[in-house]
């Protein structure tokens, strides 16, 4: 027995001193898994799109149209990449609304490595394309990445700009 021939009040304080530093080693690990993660923001402008569609279709946002689009990047008004996308069309009616879910998939071409987003948004229907309106802002998860963005993870959230531009914001979670 390791407490053979010591007295009880001897066993008791070893055993209250062993309970303290468990303790304190425990502490720091659930502090830490609770701890917020830190975020990284890029703020960029996009410049209005280029859009084109499959060949053969109009500029339409009918069920099942493909638009491509690219874009020019800036980051506090000098030059930081491009922007390229591919936008799939799906009427959902839910309860009569008239408006189309878009799945996209974006990727940010910027200096150091490449940024994907995917994700569903809710646009208006019209005859045409229609644009995101203006000052609305739409959210999508970040796929993933390459270069100094390997293993990205955060959100993306886009707002068409009055003069035709978007603000991209990603924020990527660092662990």
């Amino acid at each position: 027995m390791p407490f053979a021939g010591t007295s009880l009040t001897r066993r008791v304080g070893v055993l209250a001193a062993a309970s303290l530093l468990a303790a304190s080693a425990v502490v720091p690990l659930a502090t830490s898994a609770t701890a917020a993660p830190s975020m990284t923001k890029i703020v960029l402008t996009q410049s209005e799109p280029t859009i084109v569609h499959e060949e053969g279709q109009s500029a339409t946002s009918a069920t099942g149209d493909v638009t491509f689009f690219e874009s020019n990047l800036t980051r506090a008004g000098k030059s930081f990449g491009t922007l390229s996308g591919i936008i799939s069309t799906h009427d959902v009616v839910v309860q009569g609304a008239a408006r189309e879910t878009r799945l996209r998939t974006l990727v940010f071409e910027l200096p150091k490595g490449q940024i994907v987003a995917m994700g569903s948004s809710t646009y208006p229907t019209g005859a045409d394309f229609v644009p995101l309106q203006v000052d609305k802002t739409v959210v999508i998860p970040i796929a993933g990445g390459s270069g100094l963005y390997i293993g990205a993870r955060g959100e993306l959230r886009t707002t068409r700009n009055a003069d035709g531009t978007y603000r991209q914001v990603i924020l990527l979670v660092r662990s």
